[in-house]
């Protein structure tokens, strides 16, 4: 049997209020929000907004895909010049876990003319270490990392979401972000924050992370 590759397929161009707003929010403990989504934004040489669009995690019975993967993969393919510079902005429901963080790293080494900015709804298994030095790996690389503010949120309703004409009300979008913040605030400079310290309390098996 020869082995499953992924192939580059075109991102969705909306999401649905309801996705949007039970995937996004920014809560330190996110039972049964499984899939991340990652709505982008490429920027080419400072030009207008050039690609835009928004990718799921894949779920392959023979091999999983992380939604960052299916960015870089599509990314690639879409022949980038070398004498052009590419912008690219991430807004994720969750932020990459340390494999898509070595990969994007790989990927920003090979392509230096590409800058990226990450804005996470939610910290992926903050408290492992591992996961952790992901972020700061990015960081070093480069990468702008933050959690999603409410003027990002209101960008993503307009931009990413077909609200059909309904105005954007933050709801609980928000409900944990500040912890959130100081949480990677303290990893990014090597501390361990209160969220991380309060997690060690609870087992693993309790939380229902994405696949």
């Amino acid at each position: 049997m020869e082995p499953w590759h992924h192939h580059p397929r075109n991102p969705m161009e909306w999401i649905s209020p309801k996705t949007f707003f039970f995937q996004f929010p920014s809560l330190c403990y996110a039972w049964g929000r499984k899939f991340c989504y990652l709505c982008f934004q490429v920027e080419r040489g400072g030009h207008p907004l050039s690609d835009w669009g928004v990718f799921r995690n894949k779920v392959h019975r023979r091999a999983p895909y992380h939604a960052e993967l299916c960015f870089l993969s599509w990314f690639r393919a879409q022949n980038l010049s070398p004498d052009e510079n590419y912008h690219v902005t991430w807004f994720s429901s969750w932020s990459p876990c340390h494999t898509c963080a070595d990969e994007v790293v790989k990927f920003l080494d090979q392509y230096r003319n590409v800058t990226l900015d990450i804005f996470a709804a939610r910290l992926y298994c903050f408290w492992d270490p591992p996961f952790q030095n992901g972020l700061r790996e990015l960081q070093s690389a480069g990468v702008q990392l933050d959690i999603m503010s409410f003027e990002d949120y209101q960008y993503c309703w307009e931009n990413f979401v077909d609200h059909k004409g309904m105005r954007f009300q933050s709801r609980n979008l928000l409900r944990h972000r500040d912890v959130l913040a100081t949480e990677l605030e303290n990893i990014l400079r090597g501390l361990g924050g209160p969220v991380t310290r309060q997690a060690d309390s609870f087992q693993v098996t309790h939380f229902n992370v994405r696949s």
